[in-house]
């Protein structure tokens, strides 16, 4: 019994030692994360404090461009900022340090001026690409920017300049990528990235104005839809087809030029191989069908401007672009193609569809490209999705357009105003490590 009480003492001094140690780690590690918490907490605050730089620089230089950053730091929220700025032509970059508590954080906005006479604020199609309810991006799929005033996308021709928003959701899934800026308006939750999905940028309580906030109505001109439907044996189409009752039909493996003007049609057809040229300037009313086949092609020739509308208020519309089918708007400016679509559609750039170079306008509609398809130009719908492989390359030439018929023409900012073109900002995981 004695020899048992013998183990007691040394039992009791492991214990209190034990716990001791213990005891010592819980209060090292949870010294640790509150001096993380407070780190990441001053380091946040730096982030505002240099937005708020960003954001007062802007101002005062939208309201006189004589204005040039102070050279001394400025006190704000306890912190200071200190903006500089770095010019290029109309192109001015401002550049804020915010510093709070020894945690410093820089941000950036790339700013220009829209253009004087003559020039625009790109309307409907100025600030990239938009999906009003969402933009999906599936395996693969891939978004950037290029500048067609410049030539052809190309690898000494693209850039971070993808900037995609959508008031509702922007979804990445696996490996999918926005070399731009994602834009969403309620927070972090309406941005989700899947595996190895990136974005070059998020701004995750954006601001739409107008004409993204409300996206307004397309109307047909009523002078397309009042006009009579095309007969055949007219002038202005030549080669193999048939027209009837406003139903054109250009069969397997046929050939039509349309030298231009206004059409008003109730379908167009093509099926399989099958070519359309259109060699002048045309606007086409297409009221119910638009049918692509397999490999068929509309080529648009002579710099000439196209205008679609595809259905109308009201009206149900029924597209089709099948494997391979190909719109080619040969001058590469995506603005020579311009189709609207005032009805519920829902368009499919189908499998493997090449080279189309225009800008889509639909804001009731689902706009969907398929498997390794290609877009140039500029998108605005209701839903956009990318699909595996597709990519979209947003031209940012379309910032400084007006196109007349555009309904968010005009509600953009006025010609010769500083516009934010891109923000480039740390994202939240690493703001908050």
């Amino acid at each position: 019994m004695k020899r048992n009480k013998g183990y007691l003492l040394p039992m009791a001094i492991i214990f209190v030692l034990i716990s001791t140690i213990m005891g010592m780690g819980i209060l090292y590690l949870g010294g640790n994360e509150n001096i993380a918490a407070v780190k990441r907490y001053h380091r946040e605050k730096a982030f505002y404090i240099a937005e708020a730089g960003l954001n007062r620089a802007f101002a005062l230089k939208k309201s006189n461009e004589s204005w040039h950053p102070e050279a001394n730091p400025i006190s704000f929220g306890g912190g200071t900022f200190q903006v500089i700025e770095s010019t290029q032509g109309d192109t001015v970059v401002f550049t804020s340090t915010g510093v709070y508590q020894n945690q410093t954080v820089v941000v950036s906005i790339d700013t220009y001026r829209s253009s004087g006479s003559g020039g625009g604020t790109g309307g409907s199609f100025g600030k990239g690409l938009f999906g009003s309810q969402s933009v999906t991006v599936y395996n693969n799929g891939w978004i950037d920017g290029y500048d067609s005033r410049l030539g052809s996308y190309g690898p000494s021709n693209h850039g971070p300049y993808g900037d995609t928003g959508s008031k509702g959701t922007i979804t990445l899934y696996n490996n999918s990528h926005i070399y731009g800026t994602a834009m969403v308006e309620d927070g972090p939750s309406y941005l989700t990235l899947g595996n190895n999905a990136t974005v070059t940028d998020s701004d995750l309580y954006h601001n739409f104005e107008e004409p993204f906030n409300n996206l307004p109505q397309v109307v047909v001109p009523s002078d397309l839809t009042s006009l009579p439907y095309p007969a055949q044996g007219d002038p202005r189409i030549t080669g193999k087809y048939t027209l009837s009752s406003g139903n054109l039909t250009v069969g397997n493996n046929k050939v039509i030029t349309i030298s231009g003007g206004d059409f008003r049609f109730k379908s167009i057809t093509l099926n399989n191989n099958s070519i359309m040229y259109i060699t002048g300037n045309s606007r086409f009313y297409i009221e119910s069908a638009l049918t692509l086949s397999n490999n068929t092609r509309v080529i648009i020739q002579n710099n000439s401007i196209i205008i679609w509308y595809l259905g109308n208020q009201g009206t149900s519309f029924t597209p089709t672009l099948a494997n391979n089918s190909v719109i080619n708007n040969t001058s590469s400016t995506p603005g020579n193609l311009r189709i609207y679509i005032p009805s519920n559609a829902n368009l499919t750039l189908a499998n493997n569809a090449l080279a189309f170079n225009g800008v889509i306008y639909a804001p009731n509609s689902n706009i969907t490209l398929a498997n390794n398809s290609q877009f140039f130009g500029g998108i605005v719908a209701k839903n956009l999705t990318v699909v595996n492989n597709a990519s979209v390359h947003y031209d940012i030439a379309l910032r400084d357009i007006d196109f007349p018929e555009d309904p968010g023409r005009g509600s953009g900012n006025p010609p010769g105003q500083r516009i934010i073109s891109r923000w480039t900002k740390p994202d939240w995981v690493n703001r908050l490590q």
